[in-house]
């Protein structure tokens, strides 16, 4: 639910805004990404204010440094400060779900830091956080009044590393353990089947927060295989359907379409809960919970009844959260009567700031072993197309090394938990999946520290 670190964000996902522009040349690079809540609200003006000390370039580098704070602009807003070129090449939409993953949503306070380079209308310049994070933006504006941004392009100042990788698949697993009770195994995938190559842990079900929105991708992809829908239906936002960040629909005002597709896109490379509970709705929560065993879960009762992004936010937080321990002590029929109970909490219920530890992290949660994320992974890839388009999205952690042919990959955190599943291909045809979870019941964890243990544990994975 919840992503660690804005910088871990802006590295790991991938919405980068970017154009730049010189005298009637526009390049557009789009990258990625993955945290939120909105927070007040600044209004733009066409004329940077240029008093005292205060350059057009200043102006305009102090204003985007209020916009990722802010985590959103207007539209108007957005217009008055770009040039036409931007505003061609990089649209609205784009722009915000940019600024907002990659500043943090509204939950940190971004100022200008220390230039790299520094002229008359263009800069490369560092934007620092009250958390310490860290982006580069290279910014250029018009030479002449009203100084409008001409080109933006953002990348992580640093791209957080391990200073010590571990070396071995027991070392990682050991460093694992040592941030909580931590599951890891490795399966080697041999003509649809997972032949685990390393195992550490008990083996039973883990904690997997939004990695369960693979199963409702396999639900949402059999119902268009079916004839039921189509990648290019359009769906409607509603009031109904809107749940709490991670994403990006939910900012979206109700009666703004997407299609099926982009819907499923936001679902696994945003971890958009908006979009997830949008899709739940769509297919049918009963699709999705029969799909838990048709994509190969041991256990599906772990998770029946489904609980969409906005009931176990309830549950944990706000006027739900009294329901929690009748819902732990309850069977199948009482949780769907819980479920009916909580259906009209709306997420400006929730009191997001206070999920400042974990809540029943062990106890209401999505649940599944590594086994099983092994085999919904790879029966996701039989889908083919858009599926393993929408999985590879985003890489979980880089491949700087292109160690890989391929990667697919779907994460889950909140507070206290970071699980990662990767489906990955090596240059020499052999595929692996990589899925493992590690928690704390009562304080949060190192959640950097476990997303980048993982990854080496993938990385290792190609000289296995």
């Amino acid at each position: 639910m919840r992503r660690y670190t804005t910088l871990l964000v802006a590295v790991l996902v991938t919405v980068l805004v970017a154009a730049c522009s010189g005298a009637g040349s526009t390049t557009t690079t789009t990258e990625a990404a993955e945290p939120t809540t909105s927070s007040t609200s600044v209004s733009g003006s066409t004329t940077p204010a240029t008093t005292g000390d205060s350059s057009p370039l200043d102006s305009r580098l102090q204003w985007f440094a209020e916009a990722l704070s802010r985590g959103e602009v207007s539209e108007s807003e957005y217009e008055a400060s770009f040039t036409r070129d931007f505003l061609d090449a990089v649209p609205y939409d784009e722009f915000v779900a940019g600024l907002s993953q990659l500043g943090g949503g509204g939950q940190l306070a971004w100022r200008v830091g220390e230039f790299e380079e520094r002229q008359d209308v263009s800069a490369v310049v560092l934007m620092v956080s009250d958390a310490g994070d860290a982006l580069r933006a290279h910014m250029n504006i018009e030479n002449v009044a009203p100084y409008r941004i001409s080109g933006l392009l953002l990348q992580p100042a640093e791209p957080p590393t391990l200073e010590d990788p571990p070396t071995t698949l027991d070392e990682a697993a050991d460093r694992l353990a040592g941030l909580g009770t931590s599951q890891l195994a490795v399966y080697e995938v041999t003509d649809g089947q997972c032949s685990p190559v390393f195992e550490s842990g008990t083996g039973e079900p883990m904690p997997i927060g939004s990695a369960f929105k693979l199963y409702v991708l396999g639900a949402l992809s059999d119902a268009v295989a079916a004839g039921d829908l189509a990648w290019d239906n359009e769906i409607p936002i509603t009031e109904e359907h809107r749940s709490i960040p991670t994403g990006v629909l939910q900012d979206e005002e109700a009666g703004a379409t997407f299609s099926v597709r982009q819907v499923a896109e936001t679902m696994i490379a945003f971890s958009d809960n908006t979009g997830t509970d949008h899709l739940i709705a769509l297919v049918g929560r009963e699709q999705v919970e029969a799909a838990f065993e048709r994509y190969g879960m041991e256990d599906p009762s772990l998770n029946i009844p489904l609980m969409d992004t906005m009931d176990l936010t309830a549950l944990k937080l706000g006027p739900a959260s009294g329901l929690a321990e009748q819902w732990i002590a309850a069977d199948e029929d009482g949780r769907r009567q819980i479920l009916e109970q909580i259906s009209d909490i709306h997420p400006d219920d929730i009191p997001l700031g206070e999920w400042d530890r974990p809540i029943h992290i062990d106890t209401i949660e999505w649940f599944a072993t590594t086994a099983d994320m092994c085999r919904v992974l790879v029966a996701l890839h039989e889908h083919g197309e858009p599926v393993t388009n929408i999985l590879s999205i985003n890489p979980g952690t880089p491949d700087e090394d292109e160690k890989y042919e391929a990667i697919y990959f779907k994460g889950g955190s909140e507070v206290g938990l970071t699980a990662m599943n990767w489906l990955v291909e090596r240059p020499d045809g052999r595929r692996f999946v990589v899925s493992g979870s590690v928690y704390d019941t009562e304080a949060d964890i190192d959640q950097l520290e476990a997303t980048l243990l993982f990854g080496a544990v993938r990385d290792l994975v190609a000289d296995l």
